[in-house]
């Protein structure tokens, strides 16, 4: 379940793609057979706790990981909760892979349960990654369905929360890397909001927030059909502002490095430049949206 339809996502990853998907072309591109049926599924799941259970096997898992879609969506979100208020890991991160596109009042009660664990003693920490390319109305237009208001009010809710560790992962699309930089200095901010980072015997609090990322390569988003030059500023903006005050900032901002470097390198494919026009032209009939009132870079001639 995803409540979010991005622009360079698909079907096979987004529900809210497949409805689209289902109106426009009266089909779908996920696959039906990789579908669980309805009594595989729920016998997958009784699986899994029966297999926790046994031996006490949850006490040595380490890591519980949930991807989204959204999985505060999810019923299966409450019954994993559940489960670890009832077995109590003090070694287990609880880790959770979100848009955070979700009424803030349903979040709230997710993270006073989450909070409730943590200081309990019944896991070690929740690891909270939240997807954000950019910022801005660029990046509500990319990310199709987002509330980006709602998005920094629920990220800050959990900012405020010094036993939560937090990540951003960003997706460097053609229409994300000149709006990244203003994400970069709200991430610097959010972190100077937090204390010095601490230890006690059982937890970790206020580590700083990381931000991962990625570059889409072989999507029709893909950044490196434009070649040098559209997005140099914008790297030379971003590499700028990222931190290295430890050593995971230090490596991030290595990897950031590498990827301005290759696109300096990269040839600009004028044919591939026109197919993501199109494929923005017909997102825009599907959503009634404009990119070129967005993106006005992109309006202009490449040749």
């Amino acid at each position: 379940t995803c409540n979010m339809a991005c622009t360079y996502c698909n079907a096979d990853l987004s529900s809210r793609w497949e409805e689209e998907d289902r109106k426009f072309l009266g089909k779908v591109r996920t696959a039906e057979s990789r579908l669980l049926k309805a009594n595989q599924y729920d016998k997958m799941v009784k699986g899994l706790w029966a297999y926790l259970e046994k031996d006490d096997r949850y006490k040595i898992l380490r890591r519980y990981h949930i991807l989204g879609g959204e999985p505060f969506l999810l019923t299966e979100l409450d019954d994993s909760i559940a489960f670890w208020e009832t077995h109590p890991n003090i070694n287990l991160t609880f880790s959770i892979i979100t848009n955070l596109n979700i009424p803030t009042e349903r979040f709230q009660k997710y993270v006073d349960r989450f909070e409730r664990l943590v200081l309990d003693n019944k896991i070690w920490k929740l690891q909270i990654t939240a997807s954000l390319d950019a910022w801005g109305p660029q990046q509500e237009y990319v990310r199709y369905g987002l509330d980006l208001s709602l998005w920094q009010r629920n990220f800050e809710l959990l900012v405020a929360k010094s036993w939560a560790t937090l990540s951003i992962n960003s997706t460097m699309s053609s229409l994300t890397i000149k709006h990244m930089p203003e994400l970069i200095k709200n991430i610097n901010h959010w972190n100077s909001l937090r204390s010095q980072e601490t230890y006690t015997v059982d937890h970790v609090f206020n580590e700083p927030i990381q931000h991962s990322f990625q570059t889409v390569i072989g999507n029709i988003d893909n950044p490196y059909i434009f070649g040098n030059g559209v997005f140099n500023d914008a790297m030379d903006e971003i590499l700028n502002l990222m931190p290295t005050y430890n050593i995971i900032q230090k490596s991030a901002k290595e990897l950031m490095q590498s990827i301005a470097d290759a696109l300096v390198k990269s040839d600009r494919d004028l044919k591939q430049i026109e197919k993501f026009k199109k494929h923005l032209d017909s997102l825009d009939q599907r959503r009634n949206t404009n990119w070129r009132t967005l993106f006005a870079w992109l309006d202009n001639s490449f040749e």
